[in-house]
C-alpha cells in the first residue's frame, strides 16, 4: 500500500522533477569543513552555556578566556543567510556522517557507500587507496544531462607521485623519505617539491574530471591556505599560487560554473566543499567580516569571522540565482565533513576551534562520541519544499547523492548504503529510513580537547588511539572501545582493557550513563548488527591490522 501511494505521487508530479518539459532542478551541495554542531547557531535556540562540556570550559578558561556566551551568541549572528535557508527548508538534527575524520567521510559520500567496505578507516588508507573506478555518485548525476563541478577539497585520491619523483630525478636525489622529511633534510628540494603542486595533486584516473565532473577547482589535500596557497589545481593543471581568501575564489568559481550553465540551458549540480573552517584560526579573515566580532578575544572572533565569510558567500551565491530567476529551482544542500576540531592545544602552537564546539554532544573530531560525527545539515529547495520543519529521522551524509540522483530522474544505483530523502522532503517517510547506522575506525583524542587528557601530542597520538566502533539504532547507541595501552592516556596510565558501553542518546546526549549492564538483549541485538554487516570490511589498506583485527573480536568483552 505504501509503495502504490509513493507512486500515485510520482504520477501526479509532485516531485516537479520528473516532468521532462520543466527544467531538472539545480544543485550546490555545500560543505564545510569540521564545522562542529554547537557553531552551527540555528541548533542553539534551547542551548545554554551550562551545556557546554565542562572539561572544554577549564580549557578555555585557562587557555584563552573568552566569554562563553560571545559564542553562543556568535554562532547565530555568524549565519543569517544560512539561517534564513535551513529555517524555509527541511533542518535534519539527527544528521551522521560515515566517519569522524574527513577522508573517509568525503568517500562515504562520494560513494554513497559505508567507506570501510573499501579498506578505509583513516585518512592515510584513503590516501593511499583512494576512490575506487566507477563509484562516485556524480557519474550518475552527469548522466542526467547535468553541468557538474567541483570546487574545493577533493581528498578523495592518491596524490600524484610521479610529480616528486621528476623532481627527485631533475635534482639528482635518490629516494629516501616523503614529502615531510624532506623539509629538515633537504629543504631545497622541499620547496621545489612544494611549489610544484603536489601536495593538493591527484593521480588522473581519480581526478574529479574522470569520476563524473565537467569541471574542477580544488585540491587533493587535507586543508588549503586561506591566502597564497600552493595546492590547488584547475581540472588538470597546476593554479600555482593563489593568492586571495579561499572562501572568496572558490565563490567565484561557482558563480562562473552557474552562470556557465544557466546561459547553455543545463541544470548545475556543484560540490562546493570550502576549506572553512580548518586551521580556522589561522590566519586573519578579511577585515569586512573580522570586524563584525568584537569580543576581544582574537581566536572567538577570527573562527566566526570565517563562518561569516561562508555566509556572506552564499549570499552572492543566492543573489546571483535571483538575478538569473533561478533560485527557487535551486536544491541547496548544507553540512559538515565531521565534528569539529574542538578545543586543545596542538604541539604548543596551534588551538583547535572555539566553543559551542560540538555541544551539546560530547567529543571531538576523531572520535566516536557523538560530537565526532554529529554534524549540521539542512536541505533548502523552495519550489520543493513548500512546509519548512525539523526533520528527526536519523539521516546520513552518504544519503545526499542518492537524493540527488533521485531528483534528476536516474535510478539509483543498487547495492549503496545510501538513501534518497525525497520521501522525507515529501513528508511520506513515516518509518524510520536507516533501521540503523555502523561505524568504524579510530577512537582518537589528537583533534580536540582531550589531547590534553593524553601523554602525547597532536602529532603522536593517534598512533597510539584504540580501535572502535558505533552502531545506532532507535534512541541507543552502543560503543565498543578497544585495548588501551600504558602510560599514553592519563585517566588510564596502567592501561584498560576493551570495553562496550550502551547509551539512550536521546536522553543523554552527553553519553553519560552507561546501560550496558541494564540492557543485555539490546547490547546483543546491536553487537549482532555489527558483526553481520563487519563480514562485508576488509583489512585496512594502511591503519594497523591488529587495531581492525581487534574490531573483528569483539564478543568476548560482554562477557568481561
Amino acid at each position: 500500500m505504501k509503495k502504490l501511494y509513493y507512486i500515485i505521487i510520482l504520477t501526479l508530479g509532485l516531485f516537479n522533477c520528473t516532468n521532462p518539459k520543466e527544467q531538472k532542478p539545480n544543485v550546490l551541495f555545500i560543505m564545510m569543513d569540521d564545522l562542529g554542531y554547537g557553531q552551527f547557531g540555528i541548533y542553539n535556540d534551547t542551548i545554554t552555556t551550562s551545556d557546554y562540556n565542562p572539561y572544554f570550559v577549564h580549557l578555555v578558561d585557562s587557555l584563552q578566556g573568552y566569554s562563553l556566551d560571545k559564542s553562543l551568541e556568535f554562532s547565530k549572528k555568524a549565519i543569517p543567510t544560512l539561517s534564513y535557508l535551513a529555517n524555509e527548508g527541511i533542518i535534519f538534527n539527527r544528521a551522521f556522517t560515515t566517519s569522524n575524520i574527513c577522508a573517509p567521510s568525503r568517500l562515504g559520500i562520494a560513494t554513497g557507500m559505508n567507506q570501510n567496505k573499501f579498506g578505509v578507516y583513516t585518512n592515510v588508507d584513503c590516501e593511499e587507496s583512494g576512490l575506487q573506478k566507477g563509484t562516485h555518485l556524480a557519474e550518475k548525476i552527469q548522466d542526467a544531462n547535468y553541468s557538474t563541478a567541483h570546487i574545493g577539497k577533493w581528498h578523495i585520491g592518491k596524490r600524484d607521485k610521479q610529480i616528486i619523483n621528476n623532481i627527485r630525478k631533475e635534482y639528482q636525489v635518490e629516494k629516501k623519505g616523503d614529502y615531510y622529511d624532506l623539509k629538515k633534510s633537504n629543504p631545497i628540494l622541499h620547496k621545489k617539491i612544494k611549489e610544484s603542486g603536489y601536495i593538493g595533486s591527484v593521480v588522473e584516473e581519480q581526478n574529479p574530471l574522470n569520476n563524473g565532473f565537467d569541471y574542477y577547482y580544488g585540491y587533493n589535500h587535507w586543508a588549503c591556505s586561506f591566502y597564497n596557497a600552493k595546492n590547488v589545481w584547475e581540472n588538470f593543471e597546476y593554479v600555482g599560487t593563489q593568492k586571495n581568501y579561499n572562501t572568496e575564489v572558490f565563490t567565484d568559481k561557482a558563480i562562473d560554473v552557474m552562470d556557465s550553465s544557466i546561459k547553455s540551458k543545463k541544470s548545475f549540480y556543484i560540490q562546493l566543499h570550502y576549506h572553512a573552517v580548518h586551521d580556522s584560526l589561522e590566519p586573519k579573515a578579511p577585515e569586512k567580516y573580522f570586524n563584525k566580532f568584537n569580543s576581544g578575544s582574537y581566536d572567538l572572533d577570527n573562527f566566526y569571522a570565517h563562518v561569516n565569510a561562508v555566509d556572506e558567500n552564499v549570499k552572492r551565491m543566492i543573489d546571483f540565482l535571483k538575478s538569473k530567476d533561478q533560485y527557487k529551482n535551486t536544491i541547496i544542500v548544507f553540512t559538515s565533513d565531521n565534528g569539529a576540531m574542538a578545543g586543545g592545544s596542538y604541539n604548543g602552537h596551534k588551538t583547535g576551534s572555539p566553543l559551542p564546539g560540538n555541544t551539546p554532544f560530547t567529543g571531538h573530531k576523531g572520535n566516536y562520541y557523538q560530537g565526532g560525527f554529529r554534524v549540521p545539515m539542512f536541505i533548502s529547495w523552495p519550489e520543493g519544499i513548500t512546509q519548512p520543519k525539523v526533520s528527526s529521522q536519523m539521516v546520513s551524509t552518504m544519503d545526499i547523492l542518492p537524493t540527488i540522483i533521485d531528483v534528476s530522474g536516474e535510478e539509483l544505483p543498487e547495492k549503496i548504503d545510501g538513501k534518497s530523502l525525497l520521501p522525507i522532503i515529501n513528508d511520506v517517510q513515516k518509518e524510520p529510513l536507516h533501521n540503523h547506522l555502523v561505524w568504524s575506525g579510530l577512537h582518537a583524542y589528537k583533534w580536540g580537547y582531550l589531547i590534553n587528557k593524553s601523554t602525547q601530542t597532536h602529532s603522536t597520538e593517534s598512533g597510539f588511539a584504540p580501535p572502535c566502533w558505533v552502531v545506532i539504532k532507535d534512541d541507543y547507541l552502543l560503543r565498543f572501545t578497544g585495548t588501551l595501552e600504558k602510560g599514553i592516556y592519563l585517566d588510564h596510565m596502567d592501561g584498560r582493557n576493551p570495553i562496550i558501553e550502551l547509551f539512550n542518546i536521546k536522553n543523554d546526549p552527553t553519553e553519560s550513563k552507561d546501560l550496558s549492564k541494564d540492557k543485555p538483549l539490546i547490547v546483543n541485538e546491536m553487537m549482532n548488527l555489527y558483526a553481520e554487516e563487519s563480514k562485508a570490511f576488509p583489512p585496512p589498506v594502511d591503519w594497523k591490522k591488529a587495531k581492525w583485527t581487534e574490531l573483528q573480536s569483539t564478543k568476548s568483552v560482554i562477557s568481561q
